[in-house]
């Protein structure tokens, strides 16, 4: 075991030449949907003429205003990520794992110049994509559903209709319409007097917040506005121009999630919600208003909260595009164009507005297409950069001269350890899996976290987890391993070809000179017990215990 430690030190070298003050560890929570049932997504992979123009024009103008801020600011942005440090990238930023040793045996030597962008769009026509991303958009919409056991199968149902929505290309406007005018229990779970299945709706984000109005505005607002409105429940906010009054202006668009009103007829109890006044022995009550103070437009019949949602997705509301491609951003970059995404302000001011503004125009005129959006942020060369700093001016994080080192979720983790070593779930309901002990429940369990996943680090509980969890021992072991039992057995392969075949399956990458030389020499002297499959079954283990297999660069 100190030789799998001292290894682990040399694995680590592996990304010296990109270590910096902002290089995390990893942190998360954990669910494995890389068994899942086949979904067949709709649609052609490719996209039309006019959109490839469309999504050509918007990378060619994100990299124009990246180009312009660097020059300005005498920013030496760094180089290109090689293909198989872009194919590693994409495939957990879109899949939620690593590239297969098939995947980059097939990327890598391709001459193909537009390769790349056929991959994004290959990938986004995967099950993998589905499911990382339901996954990412339940964790920030409900997060409740991280941390409260009892909440476990209502993130279950929401991820599940989320993955629909996702396989379907449904707009993000109309997903978020869905999620806050998702009917109650309270109102017979009827929308104009039809039956609706709950299971099949957004209802777990009201069921999250306990179906009380402030909570349902506040995450509303914080996640769909970008403005967090939470601090001013109680009292004007100290620091923002959010006052009381307008959050519960706002709550009182969700007054009729309150049971008592929920099945009450009087339509205009569903525009107010009464509050506490300033005088404790007086109630006052606050009619529902925009947050930019301009007055609904009540018509009989129409739901208080569809008013609001037409309000936050009207092409013309500042607020609802241009937060959706700040988080769609960050998702890429790492960090928004502000930090933290949902406190804007003159102290918190858009990195570069003109761009900021573009993105906004663009998402917001290809009708909310998250597609769109995606294929354009990854075909930009910001995305494309190299994590590795070459220059001093690199340093900021927030200036994206170069890639952020993003620490994996639990997901990805799981998932990019399951496809390393091998490993199949015997259990693939995915419902079921929620509730069984087992790798999965000990990720959930010992590597959650909310941190920013430029900023996650690793406790000691984690790291002995990694290091000495029964998981990755059985998967590293030659005689209950059955993947490194067969590369030990290859009778094709020499020692420098199976380290090689490790290095792929782990790094998405050949060793480079120093390391062949190092991992090949240990292999081929049997390591300390002068045993080639114990040597290799430690290397094995090192390179999924290194800085670079747990993050994502």
């Amino acid at each position: 075991m100190i030789f799998r430690h001292l290894l682990a030190i040399l694995a680590l070298t592996a990304i010296a030449s990109m270590a910096t003050a902002q290089t995390p560890e990893i942190d998360a929570q954990l669910r494995d949907l890389r068994t899942a049932a086949p979904l067949a997504l709709p649609g052609p992979a490719a996209t039309t003429a006019v959109e490839e123009i469309s999504i050509n024009l918007l990378a060619s103008k994100i990299d124009r205003h990246l180009e312009a801020f660097w020059a300005k600011n005498k920013i030496t942005p760094t180089e290109p990520a090689t293909d198989a440090e872009f194919l590693r990238r994409l495939t957990l930023d879109l899949g939620g794992r690593i590239p297969s040793i098939q995947e980059i045996r097939q990327f890598t030597p391709s001459n193909d110049p537009k390769k790349r962008e056929k991959k994004v769009a290959e990938l986004l026509t995967k099950n993998a994509y589905l499911n990382h991303f339901s996954t990412v958009l339940r964790q920030q919409w409900v997060p409740q559903t991280l941390d409260n056991p009892q909440l476990q199968f209502v993130g279950t149902q929401f991820e599940g209709w989320l993955r629909g929505r996702l396989r379907d290309n449904v707009g993000m406007d109309q997903i978020v319409r869905e999620v806050l005018t998702a009917p109650t229990l309270f109102n017979r779970g009827r929308i104009n007097n039809a039956p609706v299945d709950v299971n099949n709706t957004g209802f777990g984000f009201n069921q999250a917040n306990e179906f009380k109005p402030e909570n349902v505005a506040a995450s509303a607002s914080r996640l769909f506005m970008g403005i967090k409105m939470e601090c001013a429940q109680c009292h004007d906010h100290p620091f923002a121009p959010i006052s009381r009054e307008q959050f519960w202006e706002t709550a009182a668009f969700f007054a009729e999630l309150q049971p008592a009103i929920a099945n009450s007829t009087e339509v205009k109890l569903k525009r107010e919600i009464k509050i506490q006044d300033p005088d404790p022995k007086k109630v006052k009550t606050v009619e529902a208003k925009f947050f930019d103070d301009s007055v609904p437009n009540w018509k009989d019949g129409v739901s208080p909260r569809e008013v609001f949602v037409n309000w936050l997705v009207a092409r013309d509301n500042k607020y609802f595009a241009r937060n959706a491609v700040q988080r769609m951003w960050a998702h890429f970059l790492g960090l928004g164009f502000i930090d933290p995404i949902d406190e804007p302000g003159l102290e918190n001011p858009d990195l570069i507005p003109d761009l900021v503004k573009e993105l906004t125009k663009e998402f917001a005129d290809s009708k909310y297409d998250i597609r769109f959006l995606i294929k354009a942020i990854t075909r930009t060369k910001v995305y494309q950069l190299s994590s590795r700093q070459t220059d001093p001016s690199q340093a900021n994080p927030r200036h994206f001269a170069r890639m952020n080192v993003k620490a994996l979720s639990a997901e990805q983790l799981f998932d990019s350890l399951a496809l390393a070593t091998g490993f199949m779930e015997t259990n693939t309901n995915l419902q079921q899996r929620q509730f069984n002990n087992g790798p999965r429940r000990e990720f959930l369990t010992k590597f959650a976290s909310t941190e920013k996943m430029t900023e996650r680090q690793t406790s000691i509980l984690q790291a002995l987890t990694l290091m000495n969890g029964k998981f990755l021992s059985d998967q590293t072991s030659v005689e209950r391993s059955q993947f490194l039992a067969g590369i030990a057995d290859a009778p094709f392969m020499d020692a420098p070809a199976k380290v090689e075949a490790l290095f792929l399956a782990t790094l998405s990458r050949t060793p480079s000179a120093s390391e062949a030389e190092r991992f090949g020499g240990y292999v081929t002297r049997g390591g300390t017990e002068n045993n080639e499959k114990k040597a290799l079954a430690d290397v094995f283990w090192a390179l999924l215990n290194s800085s670079e297999f747990i993050l994502n660069h």
